[in-house]
């Protein structure tokens, strides 16, 4: 399983909304410099890693381990990343996202049983999970480069940054074989999740550009709450007097 949206879990969501977002991608500055490598490391999780052997797996694990362990399971680790979210939200200038994070933490790690049980969810309080990815664009840093990290799947040099940081606000200290057993369950969640939308991928014409715009378009989306800006409307008005213009002088 590929870390964090795995090779397809971005476009489960986001996949419809990439072509009208195009501009939103350039906008933001996104570049992929390192694309020779990144071609050759997606080839490798998707036809080495993914098919062969993660693709069965999570097959295997949606269907014979009930969808209600599987969400108590990925309760569990989103509940230890609030400490971090909470830190964030304060960074960011968030009180109130920050306070929910702490409340979050408190109430499901004791009455929800470490978390099993999102109580504060049920309760009318969300989850909203601040990184220090988001933190470092709050204050005007840049994604950096487009990464396809063997085994791990897309980044970008901002959000791997970001997840070392984050690694140090966790309530607890896991062993590597923990931290191995936490990053499986994560994966097997986040991959069980676009079961259905793998023909998508498969059929795409360049698997890798589909790939990376799905999940360069779920950053934005994340990062901007669902509200990603795009171009101007006189920007669109601009570019369509210049195409009328170049048909004239045609």
């Amino acid at each position: 399983m590929l870390r964090r949206i795995l090779i397809l879990t971005v476009f489960c969501w986001f996949a419809p909304a990439i072509a009208d977002e195009q501009a939103s991608l350039q906008q933001e500055g996104f570049s992929d410099p390192f694309e020779g490598f990144n071609r050759y490391s997606w080839q490798f999780n998707y036809e080495v890693l993914d098919k062969p052997l993660f693709r069965p797996a999570t097959h295997a694990y949606a269907r014979h381990v009930p969808f209600g362990v599987r969400e108590s399971v990925n309760n569990v680790i989103r509940n230890l990343e609030e400490p971090a979210s909470a830190i964030n939200h304060l960074l960011q200038l968030n009180p109130q996202g920050a306070a929910n994070s702490v409340v979050r933490f408190l109430f499901n790690s004791t009455f929800g049983i470490a978390g099993i049980f999102d109580i504060m969810g049920w309760s009318g309080v969300p989850r909203d999970i601040a990184e220090f990815s988001d933190t470092m664009g709050y204050y005007g840093v840049p994604d950096g480069p487009f990464l396809m990290i063997p085994v791990f799947g897309p980044s970008t040099v901002r959000n791997e940054v970001g997840d070392f940081i984050d690694g140090f606000a966790s309530p607890l200290s896991l062993t590597w074989a923990e931290r191995i057993i936490r990053w499986g369950f994560d994966g097997l969640y986040k991959r069980a999740a676009v079961i259905d939308q793998e023909p998508l991928l498969d059929n795409s014409l360049d698997s890798y550009t589909f790939i990376k715009d799905a999940y360069l378009q779920y950053r934005l989306y994340r990062f901007y709450r669902g509200k990603p800006p795009t171009a101007e409307q006189s920007d669109i008005d601009a570019a369509l007097d210049d195409y009328l213009d170049e048909i004239d002088n045609f």
